[in-house]
């Protein structure tokens, strides 16, 4: 089986979004503050609800997944040791923990292991390898979006709480190439996707995939569409934060097109294909609502800042918003109003429902709420 260099595989965005956080005063205040905490904040608390009834696999009991997490490791040139956990759980689920000195570990629910075939195993070992090879968790979420300092508030300013969310997504983003190294199959690896959100591990996704990769093309061979914003419910596609999301699903095939990946799966045969550059374009595409340069460039980025800070909507942005923003625009500001109130995605029942006037008042589906607090409460899938 190949060996993948991971800086060859890795989403270019991924490492440049993370090394302007870390190179951020509000960020690294922030990473000082979550350091105080024994284990860092939310390290200790999340090892603990996934592994309190966790059973650790030996080979002796689970010889497949084990040699498949062997396999994995070595496509992905993954070194250090991993501990595999299973939970006996209903739901289709998996998640990696880092939590020094502790030896990384991946944990899968019973259900998962039950209802995968070994296509779909190596894409979900080789997604959370990714997490950990990439060290995704140097960044913690929703711990450093929340952080809060005694003298300042909270930590990190609006635009960089933006900036964690589009980096977590880019994130995903390469441990998705990750998984799909590992499988070396595109169908199998969007069926994982589909069942993370939905625990139905027999859908299809042929359909998906087509459309999918028609976008792709289309963006491609016209990159003006790029330019281009819908005022229909597809242009807000791109909010979606759940793990079978169309940007998610592109950027998988996307990635798929690539002569990185074809080359690895024995594809390859001559100078087609995309280059990596290519697939992060399009990834760059993808993220674009979660750019927080928009704050700059808007013509009231003081209303704009001081809504964000305060968690509530202005009468006098809502007016602006209503007369001249575009419906992704307007998606794009309760989208980041419900990220700045509820970064960690907890909110009470009234702050839920204020999060949902704000986006009856700018003419928004109330869905774009649920999503961005979803994608908030479970950052690193």
């Amino acid at each position: 089986m190949s060996h993948v260099n991971p800086s060859n595989f890795q989403s270019a965005l991924d490492r440049r979004f993370r090394d302007e956080l870390l190179a951020s005063e509000d960020v690294q205040l922030a990473l000082r503050e979550v350091g105080t905490m024994p284990g860092g904040f939310g390290a200790v608390t999340r090892q603990r609800q996934l592994l309190s009834n966790a059973f650790k696999l030996t080979h002796p009991v689970a010889p497949r997944v084990l040699e498949v997490l062997a396999a994995c490791k070595e496509v992905l040139g993954y070194e250090g040791p991993v501990d595999v956990f299973v939970n006996p759980e209903p739901m289709i689920r998996a998640a990696a923990i880092y939590a020094p000195p502790d030896t990384p570990a991946i944990v899968l629910s019973s259900r998962l292991l039950e209802a995968f075939q070994e296509a779909e195993l190596r894409f979900i070992l080789g997604h959370e390898l990714g997490h950990l090879a990439f060290e995704h968790f140097t960044l913690p979420l929703p711990a450093t979006a929340i952080a809060w300092d005694e003298e300042s508030g909270r930590c990190v300013s609006p635009a960089s709480a933006l900036g964690l969310y589009r980096w977590n997504r880019a994130a995903e983003a390469s441990a998705d190439r990750a998984g799909l190294l590992c499988a070396r199959e595109l169908e199998a690896s969007a069926s994982v996707l589909l069942a993370r959100v939905s625990g139905w591990a027999s859908g299809s996704v042929k359909s998906e995939l087509q459309e999918a990769a028609r976008h792709v093309d289309a963006l491609l061979s016209d990159p003006s569409a790029r330019e281009r914003r819908g005022e229909d419910e597809e242009a807000l596609s791109g909010f979606r934060s759940h793990a079978f999301s169309p940007w998610r699903v592109r950027a998988l095939v996307a990635f798929s097109k690539t002569r990185t990946f074809l080359k690895h799966a024995g594809r390859y045969a001559s100078e087609e294909g995309l280059s990596d550059e290519e697939a992060d374009t399009l990834l760059a595409w993808e993220l674009r609502e979660l750019d927080p340069s928009y704050l700059e460039k808007s013509e009231h980025p003081d209303l704009l800042q001081l809504a964000l800070r305060t968690g509530r909507l202005l009468p006098v942005l809502e007016e602006l918003y209503l007369e001249r923003a575009t419906l992704p625009e307007r998606a794009r500001l309760v989208q980041h109003l419900t990220l700045r109130k509820a970064p960690n995605g907890e909110v009470d029942n009234l702050g839920y429902l204020e999060l949902r006037q704000m986006a009856r008042a700018l003419a928004v589906p109330s869905w774009l709420v649920d999503e961005a607090l979803r994608g908030a409460s479970t950052p690193l899938d």
